[in-house]
């Protein structure tokens, strides 16, 4: 395929899904279309988009089961703080991500001057969920598993979460969780306790540990404890309990223990800091993970650290442009890493242009770089003859991205080595839909010099 092909089957396909959007929701010209901000809606008199307010109340409405403190939380300002318009509308965004609600609008209510009250207008999501459970394992095809679970989003009102599910098939497993983001006089502790149980088979390339393919059982029981800093950061501390045991007779068992056994404590320090304006699909703010974890306490032979940072950027250049960047990396030190602990692209991890190249080691760095145009910033739509509430109002959005990927796995000692990093560049169309649902359509190039179409679920930075 010659070059700049890509961009051309690129642009052909946005326009044409645009199309297909503008036919059935009557979008309006140009291709950058988007609704009106909720602080273009105020009924009482138009909001001048580049003057500066002063926050007078604060009224939340609409929230039938979600405490008000819950939304109100999410908000970078209080009353008696100066705003502007995008101020507004990105907290109207943070709102959105808490994941509890199909629609959040924010009405400023002029009073006198330049002082402002402020509405925000809520739609609460379905928050309780038995639902299948399907899917394949690291997007392979022939890996797949089917079960059931089901989930309450928002157990007490207060954002907290409550999980079972188990899945058949291929690597069948087992998993119950719960967490509460909103403990204390203050509400900014976080508890969370899980536990879960599965079987693995080898998923490696080394040598050593593909001469046959190992089956072994896995368990974990862990209790995180966080604190919030503020409206973006948590620092939090999580033991946890795990057990590994051999179900093959032959050697390629990913276990290190002679007792055929790994059974170790662990423990996990780690800060994180978040920004974002719409955490699903960020166009502006910051993310900072990083996390260090002890493997092993002195009562196994397992003895390792593992060490991971992930930093985002999300650059708005204009309404209609943002730049997005990313570096992580997984770093692990010690004597013996296990294979069961070995990192990879490939699976979680993927290059764009390389998707299903499978790298392993102990460590791994990667990188991406992408450019986000809207074309549907935001659009909500009602579908009015449905019994539950909870699904009347929804959003989409649809965003062209330009983006370039690279990633390297090694063991012991990682430096980037441009010989055998992985690349790859391209384009494509990514959907918002409602609930959290992502869709992605690409079109990318590889270090190996072949071009891939890449349909996807979920964000890629």
């Amino acid at each position: 395929m010659k070059n700049g092909k890509w961009i051309e089957y690129i642009f052909s396909f946005s326009f044409f899904v645009y199309s297909f959007f503008e036919a059935f929701f009557d979008l309006p010209s140009p291709i950058c279309a988007q609704i009106p901000d909720a602080t273009q809606q105020a009924s009482t008199s138009t909001v001048d988009s580049s003057a500066v307010y002063v926050i007078g109340k604060i009224v939340v409405e609409g929230n039938k089961t979600t405490k008000s403190y819950i939304i109100l939380r999410e908000l970078p300002f209080n009353r008696g703080d100066t705003v502007t318009v995008k101020d507004i509308d990105y907290a109207r965004d943070r709102i959105y991500s808490t994941s509890l609600f199909t629609k959040v609008l924010i009405q400023p209510e002029p009073v006198v001057n330049n002082k402002i009250n402020l509405l925000i207008y809520v739609e609460e999501r379905w928050y309780i969920w038995p639902y299948p459970v399907l899917g394949f394992r690291d997007r392979d095809l022939k890996k797949f598993y089917a079960g059931a679970g089901v989930v309450d989003l928002n157990f007490t009102g207060r954002s907290d979460r409550l999980a079972a599910m188990f899945g058949l098939g291929y690597d069948p497993f087992g998993a119950a969780s719960y967490i509460d983001p909103a403990i204390g006089d203050r509400r900014e502790y976080i508890l969370s306790t899980g536990v879960s149980y599965s079987h693995g088979r080898n998923i490696g390339t080394q040598s050593g540990y593909s001469s046959g393919e190992f089956d072994d059982t896995f368990g974990d029981f862990y209790v995180y404890v966080g604190k919030r800093l503020g409206i973006y950061s948590v620092v939090s501390l999580q033991p946890s309990y795990n057990y590994v045991a051999r179900n093959t007779s032959d050697s390629t068992s990913a276990v290190l223990s002679p007792t055929d056994r790994d059974i170790f404590a662990s423990l996990k320090f780690e800060y994180s800091f978040d920004s974002r304006d719409l955490k699903s699909y960020a166009m502006r703010g910051t993310y900072f993970d990083l996390s260090f974890e002890k493997n092993g306490l002195g009562e196994s032979q397992i003895d390792f650290v593992r060490s991971f940072f992930d930093v985002r950027e999300y650059l708005s250049l204009s309404d209609w442009l943002a730049l997005v960047g990313r570096f992580h990396g997984d770093l692990a030190e010690g004597p013996q890493i296990p294979p069961y602990n070995h990192v990879f692209f490939g699976y979680y991890e993927r290059i764009r242009g390389m998707f299903n190249t499978i790298s392993e080691g102990e460590s791994m760095l990667g990188g991406n770089v992408e450019l986000r145009i809207p074309i549907i910033r935001q659009l909500y739509f009602e579908i009015p003859d449905i019994p539950f509430r909870q699904f009347i109002s929804n959003r989409i959005a649809l965003y062209w991205s330009f983006f370039g990927d690279f990633g390297e796995t090694s063991n012991k000692y990682l430096a980037l080595n441009l010989k055998s990093t992985l690349y790859g560049y391209g384009g494509g169309l990514t959907l918002l839909l409602p609930y959290d649902v992502i869709l992605q359509f690409d079109y990318a190039r590889g270090s190996d010099r072949h071009s891939e179409f890449i349909f996807d679920f979920g964000e890629a930075i």
